[in-house]
């Protein structure tokens, strides 16, 4: 009897914990996926004030994936998961930095089933990345 018990407790107590585990692996892949687009963003700006040229992040038509441009090539080409699709408020989903590392504030978003689930915001001038990942 106790055996049974307890067996059913621990299959009670997984049953909780199985959900939340999902949830914490979930928002840790949106978290990995916004911070690695955080980090090409600071290369395209790199790139742009190293070698003193324009430089743009380019989101894919389909919202599938990023490529980062210089010169007319790429240098990084980047796909997201087929779960995900990228979205931004800027013009044709082009990021474009100055020869002085400068571009235009603004964000770009992470969505999943037509749903907001993250954002990378860009500060004005400054260019600095800042992701915020939604619950």
């Amino acid at each position: 009897m106790e055996l049974i018990l307890s067996l059913m407790l621990i299959g009670l107590l997984t049953s909780l914990a199985i959900p939340a585990f999902y949830q914490i692996g979930e928002r840790l892949e949106r978290k990995l996926t916004l911070d690695s687009l955080a980090s090409d963003l600071r290369l395209a700006q790199r790139e742009a004030e190293s070698r003193e040229s324009e430089t743009e992040l380019r989101i894919d038509s389909s919202g599938s994936g990023y490529r980062v441009i210089r010169g007319g090539q790429t240098i990084r080409r980047t796909f997201i998961r087929p779960q995900y699709r990228l979205t931004s408020n800027y013009p044709s989903g082009r990021i474009r930095f100055r020869p002085s590392g400068h571009v235009r504030g603004g964000t770009l978003w992470l969505e999943r089933k037509g749903k907001r689930v993250g954002q990378v915001v860009l500060q004005v001038a400054s260019g600095r990345p800042r992701v915020e990942v939604n619950p």
